[in-house]
């Protein structure tokens, strides 16, 4: 019995990982489901959090899915934590604005509480070295290329 659970267990997180790596759409995984970063050692990761309910990250979905196609030959993941409790206010966000990045669902607050995340959106860029370099809190317009300098020079670091 124990063995059957473990066995669909790493099934569903094989599936997971292999529905996310395909890039063909948004993953939004189950509630509860624990966002494992250690799978992105020596890549660098734009982690960012959002809500249905903002605006800003209205403004950074098409921006995401443009860094994720020019820089994810690179190296770059880009990772977006939803955090409204209820999962149908996201699913209707998404049919509005396309994710072609991975997509989680943190309606608890677990992933946003490790990061201490109080604005949405905030996105949190992590080196190929697994550490936080930046934070950028808000998504602004004019602030684009000083988000994609951050992301060039953590592309340009070797991993360790």
């Amino acid at each position: 019995m124990i063995a059957k659970k473990l066995l669909r267990s790493s099934m569903l997180a094989i599936g997971m990982f292999l529905l996310g790596a395909a890039q063909s759409g948004p993953v939004l995984a189950a509630s509860g489901a624990p966002l494992d970063l250690s799978a992105y050692k020596g890549k660098v990761v734009y982690l960012d959090f959002w809500a249905s309910w903002c605006n800003p990250c209205r403004q950074s979905f098409p921006w995401m899915n443009d860094i994720q196609q020019t820089y994810g030959k690179d190296g770059l993941v880009v990772i977006a934590v939803n955090v409204d409790h209820d999962h149908g206010l996201a699913e209707n966000f998404l049919q509005d604005n396309s994710a072609n990045f991975k997509v989680v669902f943190d309606p608890d607050g677990q992933v946003a509480g490790k990061y201490d995340i109080r604005d949405m959106p905030t996105s949190v860029l992590i080196g190929r070295d697994g550490k936080v370099h930046d934070v950028h809190n808000g998504f602004y317009l004019n602030k684009e290329d000083e988000y994609r300098e951050h992301i060039q020079k953590l592309l340009s670091q070797k991993a360790s």
